[in-house]
């Protein structure tokens, strides 16, 4: 009569046990899905800040090119519209900001650009809709350019 109610009882615990494994499944899910937003979301970011960087050195390079300040101030501008299209990274309030105080051979340009992405696909994971990204560039006036 033990060996009957022995079995019987360890039948119940395998019986109770059945389906633990999907409910564990369906529970851990949208933790693993979150971490993995997490994890997409800080490559974006580092991938967006990255390229904002690259895109002020552009723009900076262009604007120590020109001759003159006003076509410095056009050509950072469109070195940053340009190299954004080709760094693939959408903004959506893309500002340059030229400075040419030290306009002059031996001198140097400083370029800032503050560029805002869309986040909001990632924001599950806790990131903010949107993020403002700003990075400076300087770069140096050649010497002994010719005017």
């Amino acid at each position: 009569m033990w060996r009957i109610l022995g079995r019987t009882a360890a039948a119940s615990r395998t019986r109770v046990q059945r389906g633990v494994a999907a409910m564990e499944f369906v529970l851990i899910t949208p933790v693993l899905i979150t971490i993995l937003l997490f994890v997409v979301g800080l490559g974006r970011m580092a991938h967006a800040s990255q390229k904002v960087e690259a895109v002020a050195s552009s723009a900076a390079r262009a604007a120590s090119l020109e001759r003159n300040t006003e076509l410095s101030r056009a050509a950072a501008r469109q070195a940053a519209d340009d190299e954004l299209g080709e760094q693939g990274v959408s903004c959506t309030n893309l500002q340059v900001s030229t400075d040419l105080s030290s306009y002059q051979p031996g001198g140097q340009v400083t370029v800032t650009v503050s560029c805002t992405t869309d986040l909001s696909d990632v924001a599950m994971a806790g990131f903010p809709g949107s993020k403002v990204y700003t990075a400076t560039a300087v770069v140096p006036i050649e010497t002994w350019r010719a005017e």
